[in-house]
């Protein structure tokens, strides 16, 4: 028995309207074997950093040859034909607002297809369709080589050995109100490893941090840990860190060690 194709997708509409609802009966009326698994539907409104984040952080946890939906800014214009990309096994289809540079720009030159047809069809309607097109095979039938991605630079954390300290920020805050940042746990591990640290993060109080999570002390301070995507996470024990610290997407992190 062949294998449901799955098909994810990231956007910022939010649940509380019915869109994601009518998007995916739009695809499953199309595509009615489908498997659709939502990553999120909460991105910041318009924001591709975090989309981009997100997605290239969780897209290794489904099986290759997955399609992923990047939604997130969709813009219901004249000139819209969304692009399809494969990377590393996987499927990505979205418009080129500069999502894909964000995702995959700084390791390798982009080259994909552009949807091309003669139709009326809207945004959403020419995802679904060359969505279906890829699950049957049929790509090419609609779409053309391309290769002019956007290029949008997007800030990244970096390690300066020289001064024994890591820069990085705020990029999602998540539904407990942890703070998730941009610098990924094999950086912050290879580089401070069981050294002392400080964490100041440049936020309106301008907090510290100098120590990771440990579960056998839960006090109600600042830590960091090592979460799920990855990446370094700023939590408290049984708290919303971020509510009660006032931390913000876009807030500076250094580390020094």
């Amino acid at each position: 028995m062949p294998m449901r194709p799955i098909i994810t997708l990231i956007s910022d509409w939010r649940l509380r309207d019915p869109y994601v609802a009518m998007f995916k009966g739009a695809l499953l009326s199309e595509i009615p074997e489908a498997n659709l698994l939502d990553i999120t539907h909460y991105v910041d409104v318009f924001n591709l950093s975090q989309t981009a984040f997100l997605m290239r952080q969780s897209y290794r946890s489904f099986p290759e040859g997955s399609i992923h939906l990047l939604l997130t800014n969709a813009s219901a214009t004249a000139t819209f034909s969304p692009v399809l990309l494969v990377h590393d096994g996987h499927i990505f289809i979205g418009e080129d607002n500069g999502i894909f540079h964000l995702m995959f720009g700084g390791e390798t030159a982009l080259a994909g297809r552009k949807y091309s047809s003669e139709d009326s069809l809207n945004p959403l309607q020419q995802i679904i369709r060359l969505t279906k097109a890829v699950v049957e095979g049929a790509a090419g039938n609609f779409s053309q080589p391309y290769d002019q991605f956007v290029r949008k630079i997007d800030a990244t954390a970096i390690h300066i050995p020289i001064q024994k300290s890591i820069e990085g920020e705020i990029i999602y805050i998540d539904a407990n109100c942890n703070a998730i940042t941009n610098i990924p746990a094999d950086m912050f591990v290879n580089a401070v490893g069981n050294n002392p640290f400080t964490a100041e993060i440049h936020s309106k109080n301008n907090w510290k941090i100098s120590k990771f999570y440990d579960k056998t002390r839960p006090e109600k301070e600042m830590c960091f840990t090592i979460n799920s995507l990855g990446c370094i996470e700023i939590t408290m024990y049984q708290g919303r860190v971020a509510a009660l610290a006032d931390l913000q997407v876009g807030d500076r992190v250094e580390i020094q060690y």
